[in-house]
């Protein structure tokens, strides 16, 4: 493996990882609005290889700030929003540690 392709694999990684945490924080101060936009992309029960396709692909790269915010659908609204912006914190702490993790394994790899 080479020094470019450790950058390029450290970069994609730090930019799935920031899009995740971004549009969980759009979630928690955006609400309703941002996941009407996301929810035309997701089929509730897809039935054909496309429609499951499209879901995979917004849930995979969407995915944690709506499946966050509809598991805390349950509590009222303050609640919610504590519980969201707690996540969101833990999610933050959680993707710069699993960013070094990975960026030191392939440190490792390449020497």
């Amino acid at each position: 493996m080479t020094l470019e392709t450790m950058k390029l694999i450290e970069f994609f990684l730090s930019y799935y990882l920031s899009v995740q945490v971004m549009f969980s924080i759009l979630v928690f101060l955006l609400g309703r609005i941002v996941l009407d936009v996301f929810e035309t992309g997701v089929y509730e029960n897809p039935k054909t290889v496309f429609q499951r396709t499209l879901t995979f692909v917004t849930n995979t790269f969407l995915g944690v700030g709506p499946y966050l915010n509809k598991k805390f659908l349950k509590y009222s609204f303050l609640k919610r929003k504590f519980f969201m912006l707690t996540a969101i914190v833990v999610q933050f702490f959680a993707s710069v540690m699993v960013y070094y993790v990975i960026k030191n394994l392939l440190q490792l790899i390449l020497l």
